[in-house]
């Protein structure tokens, strides 16, 4: 890779072309993957819209992921009473002797804790694309990733808050 640090150069010579180290609007970057380069302006159109899909997919992804978090609270709470209601026979009433039982408080569930970080690895891996995306300084493709967060968050932002 030879990278030239001159006030005069803008781009990166990495061997396969050039990439164009300012924001601009002429079709040839590629996405991603060596292969995916998008030449014409219908194709560099079509890119837009896949990843306008994708940052709204994000937003919802990051929507899913609330409601499952309150999912984990509620059946996390559900868990731990029913655990310590098999108690209630076991001690006298009006004795305060039996264990109090913190309903509220976070307990390890691997099914919980497996679903949570598929859906963090998931939001990760969307954010990353994303950001490779935008690295290309391509302003079509950057504007289609910022409309598509408005988009997402718009149809998806208030959903699961708790």
């Amino acid at each position: 890779m030879n990278m030239t640090d001159s006030a005069s150069s803008t781009s990166i010579d990495s061997g396969m072309g050039m990439m164009k180290a300012y924001l601009h609007f002429t079709p040839g970057d590629t996405l991603l993957f060596a292969g995916i380069t998008p030449t014409s302006p219908g194709a560099v159109l079509g890119a837009c819209l896949v990843f306008f899909a994708v940052s709204v997919a994000e937003r919802w992804l990051r929507a899913a992921a609330r409601g499952a978090e309150a999912r984990f609270a509620q059946r996390s709470k559900r868990l731990v009473s029913y655990a310590f209601d098999s108690t209630a026979d076991t001690y006298p009433a009006g004795k305060d002797s039996a264990p109090q039982v913190d309903a509220s408080s976070k307990h390890f569930v691997l099914s919980h804790e497996l679903s949570r970080g598929v859906l963090a690895g998931m939001q990760t891996t969307l954010h990353y694309l994303l950001m490779l995306v935008v690295m290309t300084f391509n302003a079509a493709l950057i504007i289609s990733v910022i409309l598509g967060v408005i988009v997402g968050e718009t149809a998806f932002g208030r959903l699961n808050y708790h």
